[in-house]
């Protein structure tokens, strides 16, 4: 008892028996997709109450969001006309300290050279040195 097998017969075979194989493997591939999708399914139903939660807090969120933008905005005006108004108050002093300097330490400075002027002609200069008089 002689079989031949031909090569094209062996070919086929073994496309044959890949085939299953590949088949088995994605089989088992779905079965696995199945049982993830299904534990993902129950997840979602376990947590569905914090999900909606979630989702219904969102807009609350972004409320107190655009509250807490507009506070900030007027409160940001507020320190940008304080800033303006300090600004006003130093340029105000440093005009009046110009002025106090200009108008009254400067004549006191000269009046303070004029009495020093006049003290030193009413006062005698004592002379130094290794014979006095």
């Amino acid at each position: 008892m002689d079989i031949q097998i031909t090569v094209g017969q062996l070919v086929n075979t073994l496309l044959v028996l890949a085939g299953i194989g590949v088949l088995v493997i994605l089989f088992k591939t779905l079965m696995n997709i199945n049982s993830i999708v299904g534990d993902i399914g129950k997840i979602i139903q376990r947590n569905e109450r914090n999900v909606d939660n979630i989702l219904n807090s969102v807009p609350k969120i972004l409320n107190n969001t655009e509250q807490i933008t507009e506070s900030i905005n007027e409160e940001m005006q507020h320190v940008s006309q304080a800033v303006k108004a300090i600004e006003e108050t130093v340029e105000y002093t440093a005009s009046a300290a110009q002025v106090v300097a200009e108008d009254i330490a400067l004549p006191i400075k000269d009046i303070m050279a004029v009495l020093g002027i006049i003290k030193n002609i009413f006062t005698k200069e004592k002379k130094k040195g290794w014979l006095k008089s």
